[in-house]
């Protein structure tokens, strides 16, 4: 039988805007922009690649409050290409900005974002949870068509704390005007996002569309957004 919630928190990046896809066609055109392919042995794979290993580093160390945002967008694409040994490139800090410009205005979703959100916006009010910065999170909801679908976007500069820590859940749920056991929280990170539910007495939805080994026992768990269907 499925449960009656009240209101639904949805995570957003690799959750409905489908980050993987936006960063790769950006870095693929920031490679021709910045006439990368001159450089010996380089491949936009390679640096696609290195780029997606290193800001998921830095992301975690973001997450555990090791690093801050200046420190990922100042530092980020240096690291990345001190990693490739390309040592002589002076324009670091003016890719980092073209990639925070141009990536965000991209929409591509996940697969069935869109036709879940319609269906779900139908029944219930949604709010965004994320830790990812407010100008940047605004962009990528409205380029991709959503922002829409939600009544608020709750990041962690405006709540004060990053999930998972139990604050922003709090902050979610008192601008939602609804208590635990009423809402449910979707999202595709086992630590931040179902972590930091479990830990606010959450109901769960893992949307474990890559296939990671079980980290957590949340409440559900779904490999592709349209069996929300199934459960709401």
């Amino acid at each position: 039988m499925k449960r009656a919630y009240k209101h639904l928190f949805f995570d957003l990046d690799h959750t409905l805007w489908d980050h993987g896809s936006n960063a790769d066609a950006t870095l693929a055109d920031l490679c021709h922009q910045y006439q990368l392919a001159d450089y010996p042995n380089f491949s936009v794979q390679a640096f696609q690649k290195t780029f997606h290993e290193i800001n998921h580093d830095l992301w975690h160390q973001y997450h555990l409050g090791q690093v801050d945002q200046h420190h990922i967008r100042h530092q980020r694409f240096r690291m990345v290409m001190e990693a490739l040994d390309i040592v002589d490139f002076e324009h670091c800090s003016d890719l980092g900005e073209q990639y925070l410009q141009q990536c965000p205005r991209r929409g591509h979703l996940m697969p069935y974002a869109l036709e879940v959100l319609e269906y779900l916006s139908q029944k219930y009010p949604m709010t965004i949870i994320t830790n990812g910065f407010d100008e940047i999170q605004e962009l990528k909801l409205n380029s991709s068509g959503i922002a829409g679908y939600f009544n608020s976007v709750i990041t962690s500069e405006k709540a004060g704390c990053l999930k998972p820590h139990p604050g922003i859940f709090d902050f979610a749920m008192r601008e939602a005007a609804v208590v635990r056991g009423e809402c449910l929280m979707i999202g595709d990170n086992p630590v931040t996002d179902m972590g930091g539910a479990i830990n606010s007495g959450i109901d769960q939805v893992y949307y474990n569309s890559r296939g990671c080994a079980d980290l957590v026992s949340p409440t559900y768990t779904i490999d592709s957004l349209i069996d929300l269907k199934s459960i709401l």
